[in-house]
């Protein structure tokens, strides 16, 4: 058997600028199974440990500031061999400004009772004020820029991927790389060590080609991807069409008509070489007339259909294998479907039962249980492995058009899990992380994220817009000037864990937010993980002193 030993010294390198916590180790090896690499960086230790390789070896976890100390040591059956001097790595190209490094705040951690140890999270910033009143320079600085961030389980930044788009959601993929939309119309497949492997974009988008991505042929690609057990992907995709005497007002929909162009959404999966292989339009299925709050706004005019109103606004779509049906939110119906993807019908609605059509109305869920309440421009649902439905329920309005909206200051925003009897044609509610107004922790404007997990019998909630508590003067619509608008107070994100057997126990409570009221920070969405390494590498990290004596 050889003798196990170094045959050069280990050298560590820079990652690529756009992925600043990264490194990489160069290092030549006689012999042993094992590489360690132990670091230290302010009062952390961890160690990861690779399978012996010609390398390089691909070092993540490191915090954003302070110099990193780094011991290299080489084992295997006959013993272990480490380098006898330690290694010092300071990091670079890490963003010092605070128009460009997001301000995390721990208030509480618990990780011994967490789920997992990093959550991957998309960090978004913007202005404050109503989009309609920005210049093109202040739309462009919070449109070309996004950033994806994993925090560990005390709230501090190990990872970082800088974007030049605004991110929306993220998924981990069957293979552990990261998917991730974006607001132009495209979806990008990014590793760890922070590469773009693949990219798909909306063949008909007004941006055009993307460098190196495959079309899709679509006109937009937007909010939550899913990845599908076939290895196909579904998303949302906004299309349009010219509607006759559509509701010109969302307080008197019955009394004000005009001709308009509405975007309503259609689900598409699509193959990974970008061919649509499946899709329902919401136009061939829904009444276009059922308005929602918002549908006036602005949204989709700087998303490439310049004047048109929103009717459905898609924002997440998952995939059901029990039975092959698709779950999709509408924000602006106020509901989630699901729908047989055989058939392309409707199964059921879970949403209220307001001015859906006759043939509709057979569709819709009785609610039964205790502490029931509709979701209300809800985002994002998912299923468990019980066949549970999580989402985050912005709980705004509490009303649809022409009916009386509850004022923002009285929303009810929360993490909520629905179970359905289909036989019984029922709904009933299994968990929120609110049932009274003195449990809501924030009032959420938009987006939002929540996931049951089921290892630690938690739940991991993400507000993303959360607007000052203690106001009652905070307007919902873009176009009366008589009211400052949402959009016009400064917002902040927030993450919460809760023990789901008592909501009042918070494992993990932390905070994206400006102290100086200048930036709206929001995170978009996130997915918890064990490592930061995907499975299949077998390259495992560990917090703590994992370097071995020597034989």
């Amino acid at each position: 058997m050889s003798e196990m030993r170094f045959l050069s010294p280990p050298v560590v390198t820079h990652g690529p600028s756009h992925a600043p916590l990264i490194a990489s180790l160069s290092v030549g090896t006689r012999g042993g199974e094992n590489l360690r690499v132990r670091m230290r960086q302010n009062d952390d230790v961890w160690t990861v440990t690779f399978p012996v390789s010609d390398g390089p070896y691909l070092l993540l976890g490191f915090h954003p500031s302070g110099t990193a100390e780094i011991a290299v040591q080489l084992s295997g059956q006959t013993g272990t061999v480490t380098w006898p001097e330690t290694l010092h790595h300071e990091l670079q190209d890490v963003p010092t400004c605070p128009l460009e490094m997001p301000p995390f705040q721990t208030h509480k951690c618990d990780p011994d009772r967490m789920a997992g140890n990093f959550t991957f999270l998309t960090v978004r910033r913007r202005a404050v004020g109503r989009i309609p009143d920005m210049t093109m320079a202040l739309r462009k600085w919070f449109t070309t820029w996004g950033m994806l961030v994993a925090i560990d389980n005390q709230g501090h930044v190990r990872w970082m991927r800088k974007l030049d788009k605004r991110a929306a959601g993220i998924e981990k993929l069957s293979n552990g790389n990261l998917f991730v939309h974006d607001t132009d119309s495209c979806s990008r497949e990014i590793d760890v060590a922070g590469d773009t492997i693949n990219a798909w974009y909306a063949k008909h988008r007004p941006q055009g080609e993307h460098p190196g991505g495959i079309p899709v042929d679509v006109r937009s690609l937007h909010h939550q991807p899913h990845q599908m057990p076939n290895g196909n992907f579904l998303a949302l995709s906004g299309h349009s069409k010219v509607v006759k005497d559509w509701p010109a007002s969302v307080h008197e929909p019955d009394k004000h008509k005009a001709d308009r162009e509405i975007v309503g959404d259609m689900i598409v999966e699509f193959s990974p070489d970008g061919e649509v292989v499946w899709s329902w339009d919401s136009f061939d299925h829904l009444d276009p007339y059922r308005t929602g709050y918002d549908a006036l706004d602005t949204y989709w005019h700087v998303r490439g259909f310049p004047g048109a109103a929103d009717w459905t606004h898609g924002n997440g779509v998952t995939y059901d294998p029990r039975d092959d049906s698709v779950l999709v939110s509408l924000r602006l119906q106020d509901c989630v479907l699901k729908i047989d993807r055989k058939s392309g019908d409707i199964i059921w609605i879970l949403g209220d039962h307001s001015n859906w059509s006759h043939e509709l109305q057979k569709k819709l869920l009785e609610p039964v249980g205790e502490h029931f309440r509709w979701p209300w421009h809800q985002h994002n649902p998912r299923i468990t492995s019980e066949g549970t439905i999580v989402l985050f329920d912005n709980g705004i309005y509490g009303a649809r058009p022409g009916q009386e909206r509850l004022p923002f200051h009285k929303s009810f925003s929360r993490g909520v899990e629905f179970r359905v009897d289909e036989e019984a044609m029922t709904v009933e509610q299994v968990w929120a992380s609110a049932l009274t107004d003195e449990d809501v922790k924030e009032r959420t404007w938009a987006m939002g994220d929540a996931h049951r997990l089921e290892e630690s019998d938690t739940a991991l909630v993400i507000h993303s817009i959360s607007m000052p508590q203690g106001r009652d003067d905070i307007g919902l619509d873009e176009d009366d000037r008589t009211m400052r608008y949402v959009a016009e107070f400064p917002s902040h994100a927030r993450i919460l864990e809760y023990n789901r057997q008592d909501i009042g126990d918070i494992v993990f409570d932390v905070t994206v937010k400006d102290e100086t009221d200048l930036i709206q920070w929001e995170v978009f969405s996130g997915v918890r993980v064990d490592n930061l390494y995907p499975d299949h590498t077998g390259v495992t990290l560990q917090v703590g002193d994992h370097l071995e004596p020597e034989a």
